[in-house]
């Protein structure tokens, strides 16, 4: 690797990537709100009663914005809330499809160790914390939870959580965010996008005891476990030398807070909120404290993120000009 991707000029600077990281924050609390919104409306009795009854453009609305809840190249697996629409994302989780939501909220997970582990080069020297960041930098989330709870086994909890704060909790929040376990989602969602999401009992069991009791190896990696993750830390585990320069402020132990949201719009007020982020995401790709090569891959992620919250943003908007934006 080139001199001067290693030296303290090129280190990222760790002011310069808080935007990036509150913009996919926000982004993913925003996409998550408009598939909740829109399975609210898919999924209710309302609209589907309305559709098969009159048909017309009420039913190709509603054919629209079922469309636009599973497409891979938008919201992905997008159901979200209660009844029908519970039932189809827990059934989505179980066969490892794909969310927007979920994806954005890794890449800023991601995003988020990578500033801490910048500026605070001296985690290298540590072996534990060395192969827990090079596991984060590969995308492998089950490793890297497995070798920090390694680290609390062998060096306790409070070394662990010292060494690796605040990284530990956005790593746990990945890990619970793309695990087999649906019901530890809601705290790596709190995580990721600072807001908090009802964990619902099942079977008369408390969702902290589901998570508590999830041990398994978890889902095969697919588009929310890889991706951003081949370039959202340092050169750890990459091949490349990771950055050594003078230490930087650490970053914050809390997660940025997304801004309020904005009073309900309907599909249209959604799909204009969601070309915002879009435009936001593709302007975070830029950040001039991303350096180095490691990094190509989270440019690449974010863009690729920012185009489908723009697919997002037009299915929302046709099925908001059929459906006289109900």
């Amino acid at each position: 690797m080139p001199d001067a991707a290693t030296s303290a000029s090129t280190a990222p600077d760790i002011d310069l990537l808080d935007a990036p990281c509150r913009a996919l924050a926000e982004a993913a609390d925003a996409v998550g709100e408009a598939a909740r919104y829109a399975s609210g409306l898919a999924f209710g009795a309302r609209l589907p009663a309305a559709a098969l009854a009159r048909g017309g453009r009420t039913r190709l609305g509603w054919r629209t914005l079922l469309r636009t809840l599973t497409d891979p190249s938008g919201l992905g697996w997008a159901p979200r809330g209660r009844g029908v629409a519970r039932a189809g994302r827990l059934a989505g989780i179980l066969a490892g499809r794909e969310s927007l939501a979920i994806s954005i909220a890794v890449c800023g997970l991601k995003a988020r160790i990578r500033a801490a582990s910048a500026g605070r080069p001296e985690l290298f020297d540590d072996p534990g914390a060395a192969a827990v960041l090079g596991a984060v930098g590969a995308g492998r989330q089950g490793e890297a939870v497995r070798l920090f709870r390694a680290i609390m086994r062998e060096r306790g909890a409070e070394h662990a959580f010292a060494l690796l704060a605040p990284s530990f909790a956005d790593i746990l929040a990945w890990h619970a965010l793309t695990d087999a376990n649906p019901f530890n989602d809601h705290a790596g969602w709190q995580v990721a996008t600072g807001r908090a999401e009802t964990a619902e009992p099942a079977l008369g069991l408390g969702a902290a005891f589901w998570a508590f009791c999830d041990r398994g190896p978890g889902l095969p990696e697919g588009a929310a476990t890889t991706g951003a993750g081949t370039g959202a830390t340092t050169g750890a585990g990459t091949g490349d030398a990771p950055t050594r320069g003078p230490a930087r402020r650490r970053v914050t132990d809390r997660p940025p807070r997304p801004a309020p949201r904005p009073p309900a719009g309907g599909l249209s007020g959604h799909a204009a909120a969601l070309r915002t982020h879009a435009v936001r995401l593709r302007i975070a790709a830029m950040a001039p404290g991303w350096h180095g090569r490691e990094t190509e891959a989270l440019r690449a992620e974010v863009t690729r993120l920012a185009a489908r919250c723009a697919t997002a943003a037009g299915g929302l908007a046709l099925a908001a000009a059929q459906l006289q934006d109900q």
